[in-house]
């Protein structure tokens, strides 16, 4: 008797705690009634776990209820409206994770004025992996712990047609997570983030997709960060702005429509956008950001970002821009109507695909090497446009272009203009590209750039060069600015100059109301600067044990030659060949073997030298040999001795002189030694071998001995 009643002890708080799950089983009816679940729910527990596995309509829900778990899956599409407005709390101890479960392929929607909330405990969770829908009334999903409720890849939340408020609550702070693929779909109600900014009740990963599909005044956008940013509808922020930023850590992307941020109350907007992605708009949408009253910049802050992708045909328009990245590919024309503000990374543009500074539109820029030249902003080698760039509306003024390519800036300023300039720098043959007919007063001229610079009005162009990028200005009193003239190169005359020979400056026009191509020329009376050398080609490549250097080149009219140069540590050079005489032909094939090269690294360049002694470098190149590579033999063949010559940073201890047969016939101690002598006149003729191990690694170098 004693034994059954401990039994029923014990086994009694089991069965009061015990979980029971309720699936679902009518087509439409009311969650109260107990035959709308198998098996019938005549007892409502805390812990219960209510399953949806099956396409449902819900019509009529609890005032308040407390479960262990909703859980919808196998692709079930449940759709609740509600008669009276209700509260569910979700979340026991003693029901697994996730308490809120929304698996993929299964959707919730609820819909109706009597608002629905399905709110997750403290210290419980949900995950959504399918579709949630709110329409019509102030529905809402909370949760009660921070990064407790969870949409993930996949998933799809939608403010749709007359929902109402703030989805997720506007309490507990960061408790609701739209992680990477996630996407939120804002077609009517409040902002998502439910908490006055910075706060936010709702954390958009980088990698999740928030989209704007309404028309009419945004919410703000100040203090908020999002994954991707997606506008799908005419959005007009013209009275909205903060001191804080946006930060968008991916795309901003206009799908259709546009985007228009301009704030109308003066400095209403001083914070800035913050763009990690890319710009990209579709369709015929259009964007355009800032007005003066708002003194924020659209600021690029990634990496390798693109403006303009999505075949779109819209403008692109923004007053204030700030560049502060690797690159920025523009796939469109973009108009900049503030400041241009450039301070890392190089803006590659195109003819169809060109950035326009306007007439209000100024320039600003990191700090650049042109020691000798006086102005500001004008680009740095960290810093330009490779391709072209244009400024309007011009009215007697001074603008510098910041244009260069290759990693370095060669800028072009217009003075006293008056008109619409569009600049490109090219590094290439101005007598191949262009022509090579020369006018009275120039001797020669660059072979290795030239400016396009197309534009109606009047103005002087300034010319820079920076050696030895510029192939070496060696005379400023040479030195002269040549427009191609529809039929040859022409002198501009000389306004002045600034610079060093040598070193970097430029020269200046005098006033012109042509333009078109310009490049650097040397004058008939003083025709020393190098400036004619072109380095079309420059490669260094390992051939067996030697390095092979190659190099071509063409205008070669006042060089002297060339020398090879070699470093171990790329920096500090010595020659390791003569001088190699130029051919003075259009275009020339050199090549020079290095019969020696270190083991290691090897850095080479060419010493570039002109007729009247002056030089400049080339690029440096590179050639790795592997230390035991540089293991070498000598004289080969030999009668009576020879020289083994091991790397300094060998750890090689012992070599072995083995015969065709790969018997050893002798060994040599090498520890600590460079050279190595061996006396081989007792050796039979024929072929022989030195062999070493060092690591993993074989090293098998043949001699042949021989008898006169």
């Amino acid at each position: 008797m004693k034994k059954h009643l401990l039994t029923c002890i014990f086994a009694a708080p089991l069965l009061l705690f015990a979980q029971q799950t309720y699936v679902w089983n009518v087509s439409s009816g009311s969650w109260a009634e107990p035959l709308s679940w198998t098996p019938a729910r005549t007892t409502p527990a805390t812990n219960d776990v209510l399953e949806f596995s099956s396409n449902a309509t819900v019509t009529a829900m609890p005032a308040t209820e407390s479960i262990g778990k909703l859980w919808l899956h196998n692709n079930a599409i449940v759709n609740i409206s509600t008669t009276v407005a209700s509260i569910i709390s979700i979340g026991h101890a003693t029901v697994a994770a996730p308490h809120f479960a929304v698996e993929a392929g299964a959707a919730l929607n609820i819909s109706g004025i009597n608002a629905v909330e399905f709110h997750i405990e403290t210290g419980f969770g949900g995950e959504v992996s399918g579709n949630m829908d709110f329409y019509d009334g102030a529905h809402r999903a909370t949760a009660g712990s921070e990064n407790s409720l969870l949409f993930k890849n996949g998933a799809v939340f939608t403010a749709n047609t007359g929902f109402d408020g703030n989805a997720f609550g506007t309490t507990n702070l960061n408790s609701v997570v739209f992680e990477g693929g996630a996407q939120y779909v804002n077609k009517a109600g409040g902002n998502p983030f439910g908490a006055t900014a910075p706060n936010a009740v709702i954390i958009f990963n980088a990698a999740s997709i928030y989209k704007y599909q309404r028309n009419g005044v945004g919410s703000s956008l100040a203090g908020r960060s999002f994954g991707n940013l997606y506008i799908d509808g005419n959005v007009d922020f013209k009275g909205i702005g903060s001191a804080r930023d946006c930060t968008i850590q991916n795309d901003f992307r206009v799908l259709s429509g546009f985007f228009s941020f301009k704030p109308n109350t003066n400095g209403s907007h001083t914070g800035n956008f913050n763009i990690y992605g890319n710009i990209i708009c579709e369709d015929t949408g259009y964007i355009d950001i800032g007005s003066d009253n708002m003194p924020g910049a659209v600021q690029m802050l990634g990496t390798n970002q693109t403006i303009g992708s999505g075949g779109g045909t819209g403008t692109i328009t923004i007053k204030n821009f700030t560049v502060n990245n690797t690159s920025t590919k523009l796939d469109r024309d973009i108009t900049v109507t503030g400041v241009l503000n450039m301070q890392q990374g190089i803006i590659q543009t195109s003819p169809s695909a060109l950035l326009t500074l306007s007439a209000s539109a100024s320039l600003q820029s990191c700090m650049h090497d042109y020691s000798h030249l006086p102005y500001t902003n004008m680009g740095c080698d960290n810093a330009y446009v490779e391709g072209p760039a244009q400024k309007q509306g011009l009215n007697n003024a001074d603008f510098a272009f910041p244009v260069g390519l290759n990693g370095k800036l060669r800028p072009v300023l217009l003075h006293n203009t008056t008109g619409d300039f569009t600049v490109e720098y090219k590094r290439s043959d101005p007598y191949l590209d262009i022509g090579a007919s020369i006018g009275s007063g120039i001797h020669h001229i660059s072979h290795i750039e030239y400016w396009n610079i197309t534009g109606t009005g009047t103005g002087s162009v300034e010319l820079t060069y920076y050696d030895p990028n510029s192939g070496g200005v060696t005379d400023m009193n040479a030195l002269r600015v040549a427009r191609y003239t529809a039929t040859q190169w022409t002198d501009m005359n000389v306004a002045g100059f600034l610079g060093t020979p040598g070193s970097n400056g430029s020269i200046t026009s005098s006033v012109l109301n042509e333009f078109g191509s310009f490049t650097l020329a040397g004058s008939d009376a003083y025709p020393n600067n190098p400036l004619p050398i072109q380095l079309i080609e420059w490669t260094a490549y390992r051939d067996l044990n030697e390095v092979k250097l190659q190099w071509k080149t063409s205008g070669e009219t006042h060089s002297k030659g060339y020398i090879v140069e070699r470093s171990t540590d790329g920096t500090s050079f010595l020659a390791v060949s003569p001088l190699i005489e130029a051919q003075h032909i259009r275009s020339f094939n050199y090549t020079l073997n290095d019969k020696q090269p270190e083991a290691g690294h090897n850095y080479y360049r060419l010493k570039i030298i002109d007729a009247d002694g002056k030089a400049c470098f080339s690029d440096i190149v590179e050639v790795f040999f592997p230390v035991l590579s540089a293991f070498r033999v000598y004289p080969n063949p030999a009668r009576e001795k020879i020289f083994i010559k091991i790397p300094a940073q060998s750890s090689i201890s012992t070599l072995a002189v083995v015969n065709i047969t790969g018997s050893v016939v002798k060994w040599i101690k090498v520890s600590n030694l460079t050279i190595v002598s061996v006396d081989i006149l007792n050796l039979s003729p024929g072929l022989y071998y030195i062999k070493t191990m060092q690591g993993q690694s074989s090293v098998i170098v043949p001699f042949i001995k021989y008898n006169l």
